[in-house]
Protein backbone atom coordinates (compact mmCIF):
# COMPACT_ATOMS: atom_id res chain seq x y z
CA UNK A 1 0.00 0.00 0.00
CA UNK A 2 0.99 3.52 -0.94
CA UNK A 3 0.10 6.41 1.16
CA UNK A 4 -0.12 9.58 -0.84
CA UNK A 5 -0.16 13.58 -0.21
CA UNK A 6 -1.14 15.90 -2.79
CA UNK A 7 -2.34 19.90 -3.23
CA UNK A 8 -5.85 19.27 -4.33
CA UNK A 9 -8.71 22.34 -4.83
CA UNK A 10 -9.60 21.71 -1.25
CA UNK A 11 -5.65 22.20 0.25
CA UNK A 12 -3.36 19.69 0.78
CA UNK A 13 -4.95 15.79 0.94
CA UNK A 14 -4.13 12.36 1.34
CA UNK A 15 -4.86 9.29 -0.46
CA UNK A 16 -4.03 5.61 -0.38
CA UNK A 17 -2.63 3.37 -4.00
CA UNK A 18 -3.26 -0.06 -4.18
CA UNK A 19 -0.81 -1.89 -6.62
CA UNK A 20 -1.04 -5.43 -8.19
CA UNK A 21 1.67 -7.94 -7.03
CA UNK A 22 4.28 -7.52 -10.17
CA UNK A 23 2.52 -3.89 -10.84
CA UNK A 24 4.78 -2.51 -14.32
CA UNK A 25 4.37 1.06 -15.15
CA UNK A 26 4.93 0.05 -18.85
CA UNK A 27 1.58 -2.01 -18.74
CA UNK A 28 -2.02 -0.01 -18.72
CA UNK A 29 -4.55 -1.06 -15.78
CA UNK A 30 -7.90 -0.70 -14.82
CA UNK A 31 -8.55 1.37 -12.08
CA UNK A 32 -10.90 1.99 -9.09
CA UNK A 33 -11.97 4.77 -6.90
CA UNK A 34 -13.52 3.24 -4.00
CA UNK A 35 -14.73 6.22 -1.00
CA UNK A 36 -15.49 5.39 2.50
CA UNK A 37 -18.16 6.10 4.78
CA UNK A 38 -18.70 9.01 6.95
CA UNK A 39 -16.89 9.54 10.48
CA UNK A 40 -14.25 7.33 8.49
CA UNK A 41 -10.91 7.90 6.32
CA UNK A 42 -8.83 7.22 3.28
CA UNK A 43 -7.47 4.60 5.73
CA UNK A 44 -10.40 2.74 6.62
CA UNK A 45 -10.75 0.28 3.50
CA UNK A 46 -7.08 -1.40 3.88
CA UNK A 47 -7.05 -0.92 7.50
CA UNK A 48 -6.70 -4.61 9.70
CA UNK A 49 -10.98 -3.78 10.11
CA UNK A 50 -11.37 -4.29 6.56
CA UNK A 51 -8.40 -5.52 4.48
CA UNK A 52 -9.89 -4.80 0.88
CA UNK A 53 -5.82 -5.33 -0.21
CA UNK A 54 -5.92 -8.77 0.94
CA UNK A 55 -9.16 -9.66 -0.83
CA UNK A 56 -7.89 -7.87 -4.05
CA UNK A 57 -4.75 -9.71 -3.79
CA UNK A 58 -6.88 -13.59 -3.84
CA UNK A 59 -9.07 -12.35 -6.42
CA UNK A 60 -6.06 -11.39 -9.16
CA UNK A 61 -4.53 -14.54 -7.99
CA UNK A 62 -7.50 -16.36 -8.76
CA UNK A 63 -8.38 -15.03 -11.99
CA UNK A 64 -11.73 -13.20 -11.01
CA UNK A 65 -10.04 -9.82 -11.99
CA UNK A 66 -7.36 -8.59 -14.09
CA UNK A 67 -4.57 -7.02 -12.30
CA UNK A 68 -5.87 -3.34 -11.31
CA UNK A 69 -5.42 -0.30 -9.41
CA UNK A 70 -7.41 0.82 -6.82
CA UNK A 71 -7.64 4.00 -4.76
CA UNK A 72 -8.94 5.16 -1.10
CA UNK A 73 -9.43 8.62 -0.92
CA UNK A 74 -11.27 10.97 1.29
CA UNK A 75 -13.83 13.35 1.39
CA UNK A 76 -13.47 15.09 4.64
CA UNK A 77 -11.79 18.20 3.09
CA UNK A 78 -15.31 18.72 1.48
CA UNK A 79 -18.52 16.86 1.46
CA UNK A 80 -19.25 13.76 0.27
CA UNK A 81 -21.68 15.25 -2.11
CA UNK A 82 -19.69 17.78 -3.74
CA UNK A 83 -16.58 15.29 -3.82
CA UNK A 84 -16.70 14.65 -7.55
CA UNK A 85 -14.81 18.17 -7.89
CA UNK A 86 -12.14 17.14 -6.15
CA UNK A 87 -12.03 13.78 -7.73
CA UNK A 88 -11.62 15.42 -11.01
CA UNK A 89 -9.78 18.01 -10.57
CA UNK A 90 -7.15 16.88 -8.53
CA UNK A 91 -7.83 13.46 -8.03
CA UNK A 92 -7.68 11.82 -10.79
CA UNK A 93 -5.23 14.22 -12.45
CA UNK A 94 -3.09 13.21 -9.75
CA UNK A 95 -2.86 9.87 -9.61
CA UNK A 96 -3.11 8.81 -13.23
CA UNK A 97 -0.18 11.07 -13.90
CA UNK A 98 1.87 8.85 -11.41
CA UNK A 99 0.50 5.59 -11.83
CA UNK A 100 0.09 3.74 -15.74
CA UNK A 101 -3.48 3.85 -16.10
CA UNK A 102 -5.20 3.87 -19.83
CA UNK A 103 -5.10 7.57 -20.18
CA UNK A 104 -2.75 8.56 -22.00
CA UNK A 105 -2.05 12.02 -20.07
CA UNK A 106 -3.88 13.86 -17.87
CA UNK A 107 -5.68 16.44 -20.05
CA UNK A 108 -9.17 16.31 -20.00
CA UNK A 109 -9.90 15.22 -23.56
CA UNK A 110 -7.89 11.91 -22.43
CA UNK A 111 -9.51 11.32 -19.07
CA UNK A 112 -12.43 11.18 -20.80
CA UNK A 113 -11.41 8.90 -23.85
CA UNK A 114 -10.11 6.51 -20.98
CA UNK A 115 -13.63 6.50 -18.97
CA UNK A 116 -14.70 2.51 -19.89
CA UNK A 117 -11.29 2.20 -17.90
CA UNK A 118 -12.36 4.30 -15.02
CA UNK A 119 -14.70 3.41 -12.09
CA UNK A 120 -15.74 5.21 -8.61
CA UNK A 121 -17.50 3.34 -6.08
CA UNK A 122 -18.39 3.74 -2.25
CA UNK A 123 -20.28 2.55 0.93
CA UNK A 124 -22.77 4.55 2.60
CA UNK A 125 -21.83 8.54 2.18
CA UNK A 126 -18.83 7.39 0.22
CA UNK A 127 -21.76 5.63 -1.61
CA UNK A 128 -23.62 8.88 -2.03
CA UNK A 129 -20.72 10.28 -3.48
CA UNK A 130 -20.68 7.82 -6.27
CA UNK A 131 -24.11 8.62 -6.84
CA UNK A 132 -22.69 12.66 -7.34
CA UNK A 133 -20.10 11.61 -9.30
CA UNK A 134 -22.19 9.81 -12.24
CA UNK A 135 -24.78 13.10 -11.18
CA UNK A 136 -21.71 15.46 -12.89
CA UNK A 137 -19.12 13.48 -13.39
CA UNK A 138 -19.81 10.70 -15.89
CA UNK A 139 -18.06 11.96 -18.55
CA UNK A 140 -14.40 10.49 -16.95
CA UNK A 141 -16.02 7.67 -15.03
CA UNK A 142 -17.49 4.26 -16.97
CA UNK A 143 -18.37 2.22 -14.02
CA UNK A 144 -20.21 3.14 -11.01
CA UNK A 145 -20.44 0.76 -7.66
CA UNK A 146 -22.77 2.78 -4.94
CA UNK A 147 -22.82 0.37 -2.20
CA UNK A 148 -25.40 0.91 0.76
CA UNK A 149 -26.27 4.84 0.05
CA UNK A 150 -29.12 6.47 -2.08
CA UNK A 151 -29.00 8.92 -4.44
CA UNK A 152 -30.07 12.42 -3.10
CA UNK A 153 -30.60 14.27 -5.54
CA UNK A 154 -32.51 11.60 -7.39
CA UNK A 155 -32.77 9.61 -10.23
CA UNK A 156 -33.04 12.54 -12.70
CA UNK A 157 -30.33 14.22 -12.25
CA UNK A 158 -28.71 10.95 -13.07
CA UNK A 159 -30.94 10.90 -16.76
CA UNK A 160 -30.24 14.48 -16.96
CA UNK A 161 -26.51 14.16 -17.10
CA UNK A 162 -26.49 10.95 -19.68
CA UNK A 163 -28.41 12.96 -21.68
CA UNK A 164 -26.20 15.98 -21.76
CA UNK A 165 -22.91 13.85 -22.88
CA UNK A 166 -25.17 11.79 -25.04
CA UNK A 167 -24.08 8.24 -24.27
CA UNK A 168 -25.52 5.22 -25.48
CA UNK A 169 -26.38 2.33 -22.86
CA UNK A 170 -23.50 0.22 -23.35
CA UNK A 171 -20.90 3.18 -22.43
CA UNK A 172 -22.01 3.52 -18.63
CA UNK A 173 -22.72 0.70 -15.87
CA UNK A 174 -24.23 0.70 -12.79
CA UNK A 175 -23.66 -2.43 -10.03
CA UNK A 176 -25.51 -1.64 -6.87
CA UNK A 177 -25.73 -3.40 -3.69
CA UNK A 178 -27.37 -3.33 0.05
CA UNK A 179 -28.40 -5.88 2.86
CA UNK A 180 -32.27 -5.92 3.66
CA UNK A 181 -31.28 -4.86 6.96
CA UNK A 182 -29.36 -1.70 6.14
CA UNK A 183 -29.88 1.51 7.37
CA UNK A 184 -29.87 2.08 3.48
CA UNK A 185 -32.16 -0.02 2.42
CA UNK A 186 -36.17 1.99 2.41
CA UNK A 187 -34.10 4.64 0.51
CA UNK A 188 -32.59 2.49 -1.70
CA UNK A 189 -35.25 0.15 -2.68
CA UNK A 190 -37.39 3.44 -4.41
CA UNK A 191 -34.77 4.39 -6.82
CA UNK A 192 -33.87 0.96 -7.61
CA UNK A 193 -37.22 0.46 -8.91
CA UNK A 194 -37.45 3.80 -10.51
CA UNK A 195 -34.26 2.99 -12.41
CA UNK A 196 -35.59 -0.21 -13.69
CA UNK A 197 -38.64 1.28 -14.99
CA UNK A 198 -36.64 3.79 -16.87
CA UNK A 199 -35.27 3.63 -20.61
CA UNK A 200 -32.08 4.71 -19.42
CA UNK A 201 -31.47 1.76 -17.96
CA UNK A 202 -31.96 -2.17 -18.64
CA UNK A 203 -31.92 -4.44 -15.88
CA UNK A 204 -30.05 -7.56 -15.79
CA UNK A 205 -27.03 -9.10 -14.18
CA UNK A 206 -25.69 -9.91 -16.96
CA UNK A 207 -23.43 -6.56 -18.23
CA UNK A 208 -23.22 -7.92 -22.27
CA UNK A 209 -27.29 -7.49 -21.84
CA UNK A 210 -27.65 -4.37 -19.98
CA UNK A 211 -25.98 -1.61 -17.93
CA UNK A 212 -28.00 -1.89 -14.00
CA UNK A 213 -28.11 -4.55 -11.70
CA UNK A 214 -29.38 -4.04 -7.91
CA UNK A 215 -27.76 -7.01 -5.39
CA UNK A 216 -29.93 -7.58 -1.95
CA UNK A 217 -28.11 -9.28 0.94
CA UNK A 218 -30.52 -11.25 3.21
CA UNK A 219 -30.11 -9.62 6.68
CA UNK A 220 -27.00 -7.83 5.94
CA UNK A 221 -26.21 -4.42 7.70
CA UNK A 222 -24.98 -1.37 7.80
CA UNK A 223 -21.26 -3.20 7.71
CA UNK A 224 -18.15 -3.45 6.18
CA UNK A 225 -17.88 -7.05 6.94
CA UNK A 226 -20.83 -7.04 4.30
CA UNK A 227 -19.86 -4.66 2.11
CA UNK A 228 -16.40 -6.52 1.16
CA UNK A 229 -18.55 -9.39 -0.47
CA UNK A 230 -20.43 -6.54 -2.69
CA UNK A 231 -17.09 -5.66 -3.92
CA UNK A 232 -16.27 -8.94 -4.34
CA UNK A 233 -19.12 -9.95 -6.49
CA UNK A 234 -19.39 -6.62 -8.61
CA UNK A 235 -15.88 -6.10 -9.30
CA UNK A 236 -15.58 -9.17 -11.66
CA UNK A 237 -18.20 -7.09 -13.72
CA UNK A 238 -16.63 -4.23 -14.64
CA UNK A 239 -14.18 -3.66 -17.61
CA UNK A 240 -15.16 -5.59 -19.89
CA UNK A 241 -17.01 -3.08 -22.31
CA UNK A 242 -15.21 -0.32 -24.64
Amino acid sequence: MINETYEGINGTNKLNVYLPYNYDPSKQYNILYLMHGGGENENTIFSDDVKLDHMLDHMIMNGDIEPMIVVTPTFNKCEAATFYKELRQSVIPFVEGKYSTYAKSTSEADLIASRMHRAYGGFSMGSLSAWCVGNHSLDMVGYLMPLSGDNWEGVGSLTKEIDRLGLQKDEYFIMCATGTKDIAYENMNPQMEAMKNDSHFTYTSDFSKGNFYYLTANDATHWWGFVRHYVYDCLPYFFHHE
